[in-house]
């Protein structure tokens, strides 16, 4: 028995976005993605565009409306077509046994897999219209580069929705099918324009296309996109994921499955950060950037990884490193808090607690000093002395306040006062940039708008403020890490005449690089490391030049 198993619900995180097809906008209104939605079997209603389905029908399967599912006069062609030409010009299975084996079976070679294969597909032919099958076909076919259907192929190839194909690009997608990497315009663009000429040229036989059309698509010089600027698949699953979480399920789209999304993603930015991190840095070390606006809380720029492409693990949201001298902001915020003064003392020479013995960097202790001078000069005994004074519990609560999650039991551990814990990117910069909005939060956001192709509005960002710490609070906190960066340890990310906001951080054996730093009404993150936390042989001071270079570019 055949369960029905051609729902194809994606994983939750994103089963409502894929009911719509999408266009993601950069924040300057330039296409950043476009992808249609997978067809949806259940609806008989929705038709598959007519060059893509005879297109494919052409490729792959020319008596698919009239075989029951088995074709032994299509598999003897093929075979001997395959034969005489030497290389795969057509699969020897029709649309319906590719399908069970996408579905139900795989591609082991045996006759036990055959002959189900053969009931599956007789069966399927009878329980499920052509239309059906089809669909399926298209959804789950792989196409090559990582596509899997016709609308990532569509997207992947030329960035065009499957509405927006030519038949000439359709014809060279439907050309993939058989064997996606020989016949791929990558690996050899001419083979898959004579792969493209053959399908277009057995469209024209079959009666699917008239001549003027056939011979217009001919002479088409198809543009396939540079590979090399195929799109940040993390970026993209970033912004999916928010606009979601932003749609209310509630409200039926159908009429207008196509959705609008406007991200505040700055494209020149975007480059220039994933071109730096691929220049500035030698090979093996990793980095993760994220900018966001301050005041209005929108995410201007997210660099994942050196090569997102190829390794899809996003540095910035997902990776838990140690905070180091990052977190040190919010002892200092306690201090402010319960009454301290910029310019109160304490004193900075060897401490011990129990048999907690922390050092400072190089052994370079101040003695009785102010906490502007302890702060600027990265004390790890003045933090500790904060957090034992008014108490860890404090400390937690503040930094939960800022949307630093600690979940540890905390009874006694006094190294968190100096970041001897893992959050990620993303939230020690979203700390950082409510600093840098007078105590102020903002949710931190991807997207400015979500709208139907016709215009209605599905959702917009409201900006919602949310007062973590009072302005006076937040200017001292300012003025501290304007101190750090002027003549402190953050003094690589100075740039003359300019008021920077900043802080570094270096955790044990230099293995995770930090600096977080604003200008103006943006705040930057910055982390560099090895994703195996081995030991790197540079200093935060590689951070935060990391993070100069990347504001100088982009003029802000």
């Amino acid at each position: 028995m055949i369960k029905n198993n051609f729902n194809y619900e994606p994983n939750d995180k994103y089963k409502l976005i894929n009911n719509f097809s999408y266009e993601i906008k950069y924040s300057e209104d330039k296409i950043l993605s476009k992808l249609s939605q997978k067809f949806n079997i259940k609806d008989e209603k929705e038709k598959i565009p007519k060059p893509i389905k005879y297109a494919f029908v052409s490729a792959e399967d020319r008596r698919f409306f009239k075989h029951n599912g088995v074709d032994i006069f299509g598999t003897m062609r093929a075979f001997i077509n395959n034969v005489q030409s030497g290389y795969i010009r057509e699969g020897g299975s029709t649309i319906t046994q590719q399908v069970s084996r996408l579905i139900f079976l795989n591609n082991k070679i045996s006759i036990a897999r055959k002959i189900k294969e053969i009931i599956i597909s007789i069966i399927m032919d009878y329980k499920y219209s052509k239309n059906e099958i089809l669909k399926i076909y298209l959804n789950e076919i792989y196409l090559g580069e990582g596509a899997k259907g016709i609308n990532e192929a569509s997207q992947i190839y030329f960035g065009k929705l499957i509405t927006e194909l030519t038949l000439s690009e359709v014809a060279m997608l439907a050309g993939l099918a058989p064997a996606p990497n020989f016949y791929s315009p990558y690996q050899d663009y001419d083979l898959a324009i004579q792969r493209r000429d053959e399908i277009l040229r057995l469209m024209y036989i079959e009666g699917y296309i008239d001549k003027v059309n056939y011979e217009k698509a001919l002479l088409e010089k198809i543009k396939v996109l540079n590979k090399k600027n195929n799109e940040d698949k993390l970026l993209i699953n970033f912004i999916l994921s928010e606009a979601a979480n932003k749609i209310n399920t509630e409200i039926n789209y159908q009429i207008d499955n196509h959705l609008i999304i406007n991200s505040s993603i700055e494209k020149e930015w975007q480059k220039k950060a994933q071109k730096l991190s691929q220049e500035l840095l030698p090979e093996g070390l990793e980095v993760g950037v994220i900018s966001i606006e301050s005041d209005t809380g929108l995410i201007k720029t997210m660099i994942s990884g050196r090569y997102p492409k190829y390794n899809q693990f996003n540095r910035v949201t997902s990776a838990i490193r140690p905070l180091s001298s990052t977190f040190k902001i919010i002892p200092y915020c306690l201090a402010f808090l319960e009454g301290k003064s910029l310019l109160d003392t304490y004193d900075d020479s060897p401490t011990c607690w129990d048999k907690y013995c922390p050092k400072n960097f190089s052994n370079f202790y101040q003695g009785e000093t102010t906490l502007i001078e302890s702060f600027k000069n990265s004390s790890n005994i003045v933090p500790i002395k904060i957090s034992y004074q008014f108490g860890l519990k404090k400390i937690v609560n503040l930094a939960n306040k800022f949307g630093i999650r600690y979940q540890k039991e905390l009874s006694s551990y006094l190294p968190i006062a100096i970041g001897a814990y893992g959050d990620s990117l993303y939230n020690i910069t979203k700390a950082y940039s409510i600093i840098n909005n007078k105590g102020e939060l903002i949710k931190p956001s991807v997207i400015k708008k979500i709208q139907s192709k016709k215009g209605k509005i599905i959702w917009k960002n409201k900006f919602k403020t949310k007062k973590i710490i009072d302005k006076k609070i937040a200017n001292k906190l300012n003025y501290l890490l304007e101190n750090s960066v002027e003549s402190g340890t953050g003094i690589a990310a100075s740039i003359d005449g300019r008021k920077i906001y900043g802080k570094t951080g270096t955790s044990d054996l230099n293995k995770d690089l930090w600096f977080i730093g604003s200008i103006k009404n943006l705040t930057t993150g910055v982390w560099i490391g090895f994703d195996d936390n081995r030991a790197t042989n540079f200093s935060s001071g590689t951070s935060a030049n990391f993070w100069k270079s990347f504001i100088k570019s982009i003029n802000i």
